[in-house]
């Protein structure tokens, strides 16, 4: 197994605690009390839809590839899968902003000297600082203290929808069986020359037992993205949502100055 027991006991626990999670969020933001229309639409049918397809999405990955899992997953396996992280990723960077649509459709889409905010404008990340400058310092601070995570989403959702897709490698060589697994493409090319595709399929189903598996993904080889490993992941940025939400809810029920 890629995971210790130990892991794999602490991603059970977090994995156990999402649906009441997700239950608390779709309550309080289907619930909204607000004073614009769109703001409703964006916590019901905006963020709370998101964030319950993060939930499905979870529950799909565990459920292919459960952290538990040590031999080679089928091809349908990874695909199905991949999907899923890839529509949580989507999802994630688009509840993030409607979080932030949320807030402006409350506050009023202007920076407080009144100047107006364009729509490109906004969000909640570090690049977001005339949404930011709307919120109350210790909401800042708390947003500020999650660039990095924030830098990491864009990247994913930007290579996702602009580059290299999000995809899970089939499995992985480890340095003491290179060789091993070079001599077997040496015998299927030959067996191959042969027209022996009996001989060629045995020799690859030989060469696949050399494959581990690793519950990782990445984008792209040429840009030297760093594998991230899916399960920790993506319960780890469903927390921050939930995280930043939980804040936001507060923000929106203090009084305005």
């Amino acid at each position: 197994m890629y995971f210790s027991e130990d892991a794999i006991k602490k991603l059970a626990t977090e994995y156990s605690a999402m649906p009441g999670k997700l239950n608390i969020l779709m309550k309080k933001f289907i619930l909204l009390e607000t004073n614009n229309p769109r703001t409703r639409e964006f916590a019901s049918q905006g963020f709370a839809r998101r964030v319950k397809i993060m939930i499905l999405c979870i529950t799909n990955v565990f459920s292919a590839i459960p952290p538990e899992r040590s031999d080679v997953p089928a091809r349908d396996e990874l695909s199905n899968a991949t999907i899923n992280i890839q529509s949580f990723v989507f999802n994630l960077f688009g509840a993030i902003d409607n979080l932030a649509w949320i807030w402006m459709m409350e506050h009023g889409q202007k920076r407080d000297d009144g100047t107006p905010i364009r729509d490109t404008h906004v969000g909640l990340g570090p690049g977001n600082s005339s949404v930011r400058g709307t919120l109350s310092q210790e909401f800042q601070a708390y947003l500020s203290d999650l660039d990095d995570w924030f830098r990491h989403i864009a990247t994913l959702r930007h290579a996702l929808a602009h580059r290299v897709p999000l995809y899970i490698p089939p499995y992985v060589i480890e340095a003491k069986d290179e060789a091993t697994y070079r001599d077997f493409e040496v015998k299927m090319s030959q067996a191959a020359s042969k027209e022996d595709f009996a001989e060629y399929d045995r020799l690859s189903s030989e060469q696949l037992k050399l494959g581990r598996f690793r519950p990782w993904i990445q984008h792209s080889f040429e840009e030297k993205a760093k594998p991230i490993v899916f399960h920790a992941q993506m319960l780890s940025d469903f927390n921050v949502v939930d995280g930043i939400a939980h804040k936001m809810l507060l923000e929106l029920a203090k009084p305005k100055e």
